[in-house]
């Protein structure tokens, strides 16, 4: 060993301060010290790699490189080694030093200046995520040598208060160690390898260069995403996806993107084959992490995409990002936004040409996602026009498990046809028989089936498509012509008419209208809504958040050709203040009621049935 004599360099007193916030208000999680010693290994073994690629001259051609990490619970140490590039004296005082440098006092003035949730982006920049270690550690040594031919070996020691040393020391190869003498009681939990092996699992398991952790070498994988699209294969898209995913499901679809400007980054986003929310259990928690260099900086990002695309798994890396960037700078980031803005145009677009070229494929993605794709409809406005190509619709047009999609509803329209229209119900059998549907059979009009309770939403906040509007099958106000060339004559029309106000007097408030039918053509009767009342299924999922609300009142509509009315009618004629006549009617409404699912009050139904089938026996 030399007998260079040790140097002191006092920090100055502004450091000092700066030490305080870099320990104690950076980081939320400690564990990250580990991820920036690990991060800083890479740097150096990068760069110590390239040198070799220039000049084969230098010395250690031999070494592997690689990152051990171990530790000794007696003296209570963590080690963290590598073969980088290591650094010479003044590379220690540039490199490590580099708060002390003359910016300081500005650093400090503009970190003062900045809002506590801005700090984390601004410190990052400076690169001083090596200092995070004092948070766990009492006392530090760096051990590092040169790849410089004949360069000695030196070690820094500090504690991260007034001072830190520099002197020559003995190492036989080139590279760094860094050695952590931990505060005494609160972070033994660290001297652990399980404890170890989660943080750089969690952390740096992408990192490309092998990390051995006392002895054994861990378990890792390429950083897939960084790979030229060209060199891979789905097997190898598909192995990452069971990696990250700790499973052995394929993905169903996998995206990998690559950008260089007008930001740098590299994607790969995975459609999983199985969705919990779809099974009916608790709601996903985001499944994107968000990597700089290859070294985590969010778990389950829930910034970097919209919160309804929480299903996507994979990794978006990029350069550009801050290691130290905090969550509250992440919503705010220019460069976040970018990334995400191009990310959502090439994941739509290759949904839809799923959509397209990879029917079966799209449908078990739609069968598994499509409530979240709704909720995009809902919650994202900038992109509604690129989400609303991927919804899917059940359609009276259609066998029972077939989909369509909206251009091919407006393709099929008739040339007259202004309005794209739909009805709300539980499922498609039952609204194949809904009578507010006889008259578009007949006159051959598509009718799309929402039988999601999600769908009426989606419909609301499209309000239209290519210039179509939406409109309920059941609204009062359609018209569809069916009795423009019929002709009646005045005392059938009074007939009519005069029947109507006896079931308006009947009903009294309990419906908003009462009106002869324009749309019926076999059933007697049907309830339709009032202009600007919603939906029934719409209704009914209010009542389920409060008991106490009222339906809406609705328009109760007739069909005189049917054999029933006609005889109801009859028995006006002839006796109009008839009690069965008067049970009849109001057994007509309850009827409709009760096929809707809001007859709230049906005590008296039976009793009024009974009534009716003893009326009926007398005449047999």
């Amino acid at each position: 060993m030399s007998n260079t004599k040790k140097e002191q360099f006092e920090f100055q007193s502004e450091v000092k301060q700066l030490l305080n916030i870099l320990v104690y208000s950076l980081y939320k999680n400690k564990e990250v010290f580990l991820r920036e010693l690990i991060s800083n290994a890479v740097d150096a073994l990068n760069k110590v790699r390239f040198k070799l690629l220039t000049d084969k001259d230098l010395p250690d051609t031999d070494l592997d490189l690689k990152i051990e990490i171990g530790f000794n619970n007696t003296r209570k140490t963590i080690v963290i080694e590598d073969t980088g590039i290591g650094m010479t004296k003044q590379e220690i005082i540039d490199n490590i030093g580099t708060i002390a440098r003359s910016g300081t006092m500005e650093f400090l003035k503009t970190l003062s200046e900045t809002d506590q949730k801005e700090r984390s982006n601004l410190i990052g920049q400076f690169g001083v995520g090596f200092y995070s270690s004092f948070m766990v550690a009492r006392e530090i040594h760096i051990i590092t040598k040169s790849y410089q031919k004949d360069s000695p070996a030196w070690i820094w020691k500090s504690t991260g208060e007034k001072d830190y040393s520099i002197e020559e020391t003995v190492k036989k190869t080139r590279g760094t160690r860094i050695e952590l003498y931990l505060k005494k009681e609160e972070e033994k939990g660290l001297l652990d390898t399980f404890a170890l092996r989660t943080i750089i699992d969690n952390h740096s398991k992408f990192v490309p260069f092998p990390i051995s952790l006392e002895g054994e070498k861990l378990v890792s994988t390429e950083a897939i995403w960084a790979q030229p699209k060209s060199s891979l294969k789905a097997d190898d898209y598909h192995a990452f996806f069971k990696f990250i995913e700790h499973t052995k499901e394929e993905p169903e679809t996998f995206l990998h993107l690559s950008s260089d400007a007008p930001v740098q980054f590299n994607a790969v986003l995975f459609v999983p084959k199985t969705s919990l929310e779809a099974l009916g259990f608790f709601k996903e928690e985001p499944g994107i992490d968000l990597y700089s260099r290859k070294v985590l900086i969010q778990k389950g990002s829930r910034d970097i995409l919209p919160e309804y695309l929480r299903f996507l798994k994979g990794v978006i890396d990029s350069e550009e990002i801050p290691l130290n960037i905090s969550r509250e700078t992440i919503q705010n980031n220019i460069k976040i936004e970018k990334i995400r803005k191009h990310i959502l145009k090439q994941l739509f677009s290759h949904l839809k040409k799923l959509k397209t070229g990879q029917r079966e494929n799209y449908l078990r993605i739609w069968n598994n996602f499509q409530r979240n794709l709704k909720e995009g409809i809902i919650s994202d406005f900038n992109n509604r026009d690129k989400i609303t190509p991927l919804l899917l619709f059940h359609s009276s047009n259609e066998k029972k498990d077939e989909l369509i999609d909206l251009r091919t509803y407006v393709d099929r329209m008739a040339a007259d046809q202004k309005e794209i229209y739909y009805v709300t119900g539980p499922d498609g059998a039952s609204l194949a028989h809904n009578p507010a549907l006889e008259a578009f059979r007949e006159k051959k009009l598509e009718v799309l089936y929402l039988i999601d309770p999600l769908d009426e939403f989606v419909i609301e906040h499209l309000r239209e498509f290519d210039g179509k509007i939406f409109k309920i099958a059941e609204a009062a106000d359609i018209r569809l012509d069916r009795d423009k060339d019929k002709t009646e004559d005045k005392s059938t029309v009074k007939r009519v008419e005069d029947f109507i106000k006896y079931l308006k007097t009947v009903y009294e408030n309990r419906v908003a209208d009462v009106k002869r039918s324009n749309r019926l053509v076999d059933s007697p009767c049907l309830l339709v809504h009032a202009p600007g009342a919603p939906s029934i299924q719409m209704e009914k999922m209010m009542k389920l958040s409060n008991k106490d609300y009222p339906f809406a009142k609705r328009v109760f509509e007739i069909n005189p050709d049917n054999s029933l009315i006609r005889e109801m009618m009859r028995i006006h004629d002839e006796r109009p203040d008839s009690e069965e006549l008067k049970g009849l009617s109001l057994q007509l409404l309850e009827n409709m009621l009760l096929r809707d699912g809001i007859l709230e009050d049906i005590d008296h139904v039976v009793p009024r049935l009974q009534d009716i089938m003893l009326w009926a026996a007398k005449k047999l």
